[in-house]
């Protein structure tokens, strides 16, 4: 299960009205994107989801239960991969299952090794690579019990050529697993590559703007990023974004 419905959420924090009237949802198996304008409260709206604040106004329900201020029911991917430099990579991987109390070495190994990780099992994190690490943060996110990952642009820091191994890597364990991803990113590029659906957030207060379905099949392939479709499809967002940010200059 995991079936994901936010519902008329709006959010302030003082003077500061971050979210009005926010309504989506993820299907179960859904990978969704989130794109907007810097500081329009799309991690906000991870926090919300989250359980860490309350909305002020409308419900979260995940398979038809409100989660209103309720922890525990998502799994979490920051951009910094947060990985604890005294566990080893396995026993990285196994912590929040094992917080869950459903540790599972048997998978996390499997995982391991999917992600070419194979050998750095009893490796510590200071001895991988940027990409390595995310992988290892992604690895532990999918094997938890929660059947929501949220993704914070977790590829942000990495170069270009990194950037886009990451992204098929993600692609080919996702389509293997199909947990429910929202994932945020400022990359137009990379949430056509990655999604089914894209969410185009307003300026503060946000709300959603724009929802497009992203119409090519998977799987994805590199030739799709240079075709004429999807660089129409790109320019759109583009000016979307852009349009919005420039009548309110």
């Amino acid at each position: 299960m995991g079936k994901l419905q936010l519902q008329q959420i709006s959010k302030s924090y003082g003077e500061n009205h971050v979210l009005q009237d926010v309504s989506f949802h993820v299907n179960e198996g859904e990978f969704v994107t989130i794109v907007g304008p810097s500081g329009s409260g799309k991690s906000t709206l991870f926090q919300l989801i989250g359980g860490l604040y309350p909305p002020d106004q409308g419900e979260i329900r995940l398979d038809g239960k409100k989660l209103n201020h309720s922890r525990g029911h998502i799994s979490y991917m920051p951009q910094n991969p947060s990985l604890f430099p005294w566990r080893t990579i396995l026993q990285n991987v196994l912590l929040s299952s094992e917080i869950a109390g459903q540790k599972d070495t048997t998978t996390a190994l499997e995982l391991i090794e999917k992600a070419g990780l194979g050998g750095y099992e009893h490796a510590y994190p200071h001895q991988l690579s940027g990409g390595m690490k995310q992988r290892v943060a992604f690895i532990r996110s999918l094997i938890s019990p929660q059947s929501i990952i949220c993704l914070d642009e977790p590829f942000s820091a990495l170069d270009e050529f990194t950037r886009f191994e990451m992204q098929e890597w993600l692609l080919s364990i996702w389509e293997q697993y199909r947990k429910s991803i929202i994932f945020i990113t400022h990359n137009i590029e990379e949430a056509l590559y990655l999604s089914d659906r894209i969410l185009i957030l307003s300026d503060k207060p946000a709300s959603i703007r724009r929802e497009i379905i992203v119409p090519f099949p998977r799987p994805r392939t590199e030739s799709m990023l240079l075709s004429e479709p999807f660089m129409q499809l790109k320019r759109e967002i583009h000016h979307e974004l852009r349009g919005k940010q420039q009548s309110n200059s």
